[in-house]
């Protein structure tokens, strides 16, 4: 074997960025964690990129109040007074071998910890039976975890850690996020979002500002709506940018 061609097949060619991380570990992979900064859009990215060929994506908020129900299903009464167990989004996304964006999984409570366990364990450890029929369920080939969180992967429980080995911190919005932005705000909100600034927004905040300067038509009532604690670092930043966006849009009428 050619020593020096396998060292070339191995060696990196070019360092990744985050994202770049996350988008092969959610095309490739089957257990991913993606955790960081609030408001970089792991949820969204983790509903929809890298999905196979017609797969669809389901997501389950953690809260402090869910039960096994919201995890695996329960009894529910139909119009005809008759009791039938529904699944639950899980064993839907199992069944389906679509993906389960289990968001927020830090704020899982304790009592459900052994089913979410059960749940995003490796296919050939997982199954699940019906209590009606005794069907024994298990994972679609095609079925895949993405976690999210705010925070560092040590918050969370050891046994739920263990089954999520692929974890990419993303801290900044994604590419795309940002491009999806109306111009005059693209530049502005790369700078505000960035996780170095002790002042710090979320880039729902611009998503949020353009949805309200488009109803009320000022720029800096909606700047004091939004950016309150910002607006005097910030109004002037975006009155040029808004003018240098209309000059642009004037000069390729």
């Amino acid at each position: 074997m050619d020593t020096d061609t396998t060292q070339e097949q191995v060696k990196p060619k070019q360092k990744l960025t985050a994202w770049q991380r996350a988008e092969l570990a959610v095309e490739h992979g089957s257990r991913v964690l993606l955790y960081g900064l609030p408001g970089t859009g792991k949820t969204y990215f983790g509903l929809n990129a890298g999905l196979k060929q017609a797969q669809k994506s389901y997501r389950l908020i953690c809260t402090e109040e869910m039960t096994d129900a919201d995890l695996i299903g329960t009894y529910k009464q139909s119009d005809n007074g008759v009791w039938a167990f529904s699944e639950g989004v899980g064993i839907k996304a199992w069944r389906e071998g679509a993906r389960l964006v289990v968001d927020e999984i830090n704020r899982m409570n304790g009592d459900v910890e052994s089913r979410m366990m059960a749940l995003i364990d490796t296919t050939a450890s997982s199954s699940w039976q019906h209590p009606d029929t005794g069907e024994i369920v298990t994972p679609n080939e095609k079925f895949s975890v993405v976690a999210t969180m705010n925070g560092v992967p040590e918050d969370l429980a050891p046994a739920i850690l263990d089954r999520l080995i692929v974890r990419c911190e993303v801290n900044t919005p994604h590419p795309s996020a940002i491009d999806s932005l109306p111009a005059y705000l693209r530049t502005l909100a790369s700078e505000m979002t960035s996780p170095e600034r002790a002042d710090r927004v979320s880039l729902r905040a611009f998503v949020d500002f353009h949805e309200m300067y488009a109803k009320c038509g000022s720029i800096d009532l909606a700047t004091q709506v939004v950016f309150p604690e910002q607006y005097s670092t910030i109004i002037g930043t975006l009155a040029v940018s808004m003018s240098q966006a209309r000059n642009t849009e004037t000069a390729n009428a």
